[in-house]
């Protein structure tokens, strides 16, 4: 459900926007509360000792960058492999807005579904399997294409792309392909996880065939903001939380006790530090994309100065036509002569 609602909303983010806007919004989105979220994970992990692997400095730093899972480091928390998922994603949105074919982006869904198709009936291996990732491509080809049928109105090639995703998904979820299945550890029998992901499918294709509707609810919105950051801190922080708690305490309480913690940690890390470090990594993104506009600028500047003063510079030769013989032998041409006139003459010396 999480890379279907990010296939829709990233699409939704990025439809107006051009490649480096989409990149620079991605970061202030996504990193100050990734950053935020893995100092405390590391912390607590390291304070409490309950993970089996404890964090190394090494890992935290590499952890900050995000793309550490691609160098073969452990993530700090559980959740964070979806993180390496979402950027392989953003990547293939970059590469549509920077050739200006969003557009045609439904056409290029439905490459990316078959591509998908053809990658799951083969091993797990080569560049076109890791940039297309086909074990999780369908939700997010899915979640992509439900908001094309929000924004223009639904279409049997639309709908049978949504239906061929959730059909892949329950496949590689179910472990029905050849080569392996997802990355699913719950110990849920065939049956209840189809049902489960047909109903998800089910619930956001009745919302992206909802009207569209430009008046939103405040309260919805501040939950849809800290909703990221609870999922950053929600499993380690969870489980430490869960397991400190004295064990003659109810258990039912504990446990809405500590998702009621979490909720709060996750707003109080918005609206503190995470606004704050958003707002000064946006203003540090502005500045840089000035100073490279201002670069690129002086460059063409520089570059049109030395045309022109080689043209300049250049002397220009006069070509001279050589008369050739059937011009020479040839007979002039009469040419029109308009009437004498005395007074035009005149005039004319006159002037």
């Amino acid at each position: 459900m999480f890379f279907i609602l990010s296939g829709f909303v990233i699409l939704l983010t990025a439809y107006e926007k051009d490649a480096i806007a989409f990149t620079a919004a991605r970061m202030v989105r996504l990193y100050p509360a990734y950053w935020i979220c893995v100092t405390l994970t590391a912390f607590a992990i390291v304070l409490t000792g309950t993970n089996h692997n404890p964090v190394s400095l090494p890992q935290y730093f590499a952890n900050l960058t995000m793309v550490h899972s691609f160098l073969g480091i452990e993530d700090v928390s559980g959740v964070y492999w979806t993180l390496a998922v979402e950027l392989q994603f953003y990547f293939l949105i970059f590469v549509v807005l920077a050739i200006g074919q969003v557009r045609r982006l439904s056409y290029l869904l439905g490459v990316w579904l078959f591509a998908s198709i053809i990658l799951s009936l083969r091993e797990p291996h080569g560049i076109a399997h890791f940039f297309l990732f086909p074990e999780w491509s369908s939700y997010f080809i899915a979640g992509a294409m439900l908001f094309l049928i929000h924004r223009e109105g639904p279409s049997p090639y639309k709908l049978s792309v949504v239906v061929a995703c959730c059909v892949l998904s329950v496949a590689y979820a179910i472990k029905l392909l050849p080569f392996g299945g997802a990355k699913l550890e719950a110990n849920l029998s065939a049956p209840v996880i189809a049902s489960f992901l047909g109903l998800a499918y089910a619930i956001f294709l009745f919302i992206a065939l909802r009207p569209r509707s430009n008046t939103g609810s405040n309260p919805f919105y501040i939950l849809g903001l800290i909703t990221y950051p609870l999922y950053l801190l929600h499993q380690d922080l969870g489980f430490i939380f869960l397991r400190s708690a004295p064990s003659s305490v109810n258990r039912f309480l504990v446990l809405c006790t500590v998702m009621a913690a979490m909720i709060l940690l996750s707003w109080l890390v918005h609206i503190g530090p995470e606004k704050w470090l958003a707002s000064r990594l946006k203003s540090l993104l502005v500045r840089a994309q000035d100073m490279a506009a201002s670069v690129k600028s002086l460059i063409c500047e520089r570059l049109a100065g030395a045309t022109l003063k080689r043209a300049i510079s250049e002397p220009v030769i006069p070509t001279v036509v050589p008369a050739t013989v059937s011009s020479l032998t040839s007979s002039p041409q009469p040419m029109h002569t308009p009437d004498f006139n005395p007074q035009l003459a005149n005039e004319s010396d006159t002037l």
